[in-house]
């Protein structure tokens, strides 16, 4: 298990990009739209872990699916993160929650604690990428992500992860994802 990414909410993919690459050096390539959820988003891969710009991309397909309505509600900012497991069905076993898979541009992946996790910020998705379905992160020299830093329950988040023992730093608070480490930038 290791962080994978941390989403970024905007109304604006390009305005967002611009401002990651002005404020942090950091510049957005590729992504595109996902199949059924009304979202769309950009990659910054961040070499070991990237962030992901999301945005609506169609406002009533969004309103049908549950990570379009957490987009929409989201205001310009850090919205959640995930971590790449092997097998996320045992994890979603452990967990009692509901798998989804997400779609863009051929690439798939099989996600679980999506609701749970985008509803309480604290805790990460869990994630595991179809074969053939190459690692956005991947290919950058940005110092990977190495950390993130949440407010909310730190016990909650320690059985969250099954005890897996990942980089993040824990404050007490209203669950949120408060910032993210990517390299040797605090990106807040």
């Amino acid at each position: 298990m290791r962080i994978d990414h941390a989403i970024w909410a905007t109304s604006d993919l390009d305005a967002a990009a611009a401002r990651f690459e002005r404020e942090y050096g950091l510049t957005a390539a590729g992504g595109g739209r996902h199949e059924g959820m009304g979202t769309h988003n950009r990659i910054v891969p961040l070499g070991g872990g990237y962030l992901e710009l999301l945005a609506i991309a169609d406002a009533d397909e969004a309103a049908a699916s549950p990570l379009g309505r957490f987009v929409d509600a989201a205001i310009e900012g850090w919205m959640g993160w995930a971590v790449v497991v092997d097998d996320v069905d045992a994890v979603a076993e452990r967990l009692g929650t509901d798998m989804t898979v997400i779609a863009r541009a051929g690439f798939t992946a099989r996600l679980t604690g999506v609701v749970e996790a985008l509803g309480e910020p604290t805790l990460p998705f869990f994630l595991a990428r179809d074969e053939g379905t190459p690692d956005p992160g991947e290919g950058a020299a940005a110092g990977g992500l190495a950390w993130v830093e949440v407010a909310g329950d730190a016990q909650r988040l320690r059985e969250w992860l099954g005890g897996a023992g990942l980089p993040v730093r824990v404050r007490p608070g209203e669950p949120a994802l408060l910032a993210v480490g990517a390299g040797e930038r605090e990106l807040r």
